[in-house]
C-alpha cells in the first residue's frame, strides 16, 4: 500500500488544481472563492477570522492576507462584534452577493467531481478516517 501522506498530498494538489481551473474564469482566486462560499454557508452565524483559520486549517497570517484581499475587492467587510468589541465579524457585501451563483456553482462542481462513484457509506468512512488523521496531526 502507498503511504497515506502520499495520497493526501496528491489529493490536496488535485483538488487545488481543479478549483484553480474553475476560478480562472472568475474575478476571484480559488482560495477567495472558498472563503466567500464559507461565508454564504454560514451567513446566519457570526464568523470571525479565527473561524476561517480553524475551518480551513490555515495560519493567522495566511487568513489575514486572504481576508485583506477580499476586503480590498469590496467583497467582505469587517464590523465590530456586538458580543465582543475586540473581535471583528466578517460579513459579505452586496458585491459578493452578485457572485453567489458563480461561487455556488464552482463549489458544487468540485464536490460532484470529488464524490463521483462514492456511496454514502464510502463518504461516511472517508469522514471518519479523515477526522482521525486530522486529530492525530493537530498542533497542541
Amino acid at each position: 500500500m502507498e503511504s497515506v501522506y502520499k495520497y493526501v498530498t496528491q489529493l490536496a494538489n488535485a483538488q487545488r488544481r481543479f478549483i484553480d481551473k474553475l476560478a480562472k474564469k472568475r474575478p476571484y482566486s480559488s482560495a477567495q472563492g472558498k472563503v466567500i462560499h464559507y461565508l454564504f454557508e454560514n451567513r446566519n452565524n457570526t464568523v470571525y477570522q479565527k473561524d476561517i483559520e480553524r475551518d480551513f486549517g490555515i495560519r493567522p497570517a495566511t487568513a489575514t492576507e486572504l481576508i485583506n484581499s477580499l476586503e480590498k475587492m469590496e467583497l467582505i467587510r469587517r464590523i465590530p462584534s456586538i458580543k465582543d468589541g475586540r473581535y471583528k465579524e466578517l460579513v459579505l457585501t452586496d458585491n459578493a452577493e452578485k457572485l453567489r451563483d458563480a461561487v455556488s456553482e464552482d463549489m458544487s462542481e468540485l464536490e460532484k467531481s470529488m464524490t463521483m462513484g462514492l456511496t454514502e457509506e464510502d463518504l461516511l468512512l472517508w469522514a471518519k478516517i479523515t477526522s482521525v488523521i486530522l486529530e492525530n496531526l493537530k498542533e497542541e
